[in-house]
């Protein structure tokens, strides 16, 4: 699952910001409510694996 770097152009503050194909929502600071954000791709954030199903403690991993 891809992340954006982004940045809050009202506040300053900077935050990473999960993206969904398809989904055209804008990224909203979460500091202070703004929409005036700006984004870039973050290559590095790439979130890749298993899924997050099987990152939780103690969940089983498929049929024993």
């Amino acid at each position: 699952m891809p992340t954006d770097q982004c940045r809050c152009q009202a506040c300053g503050h900077t935050f990473v910001h999960l993206t969904f194909k398809g989904d055209d929502t804008p990224a909203v600071c979460p500091k202070c409510k703004s929409r005036d954000v700006e984004s870039r791709a973050d290559q590095e954030g790439f979130m890749a694996g298993p899924g997050l199903g099987s990152r939780i403690a103690g969940a089983p991993k498929g049929p024993s």
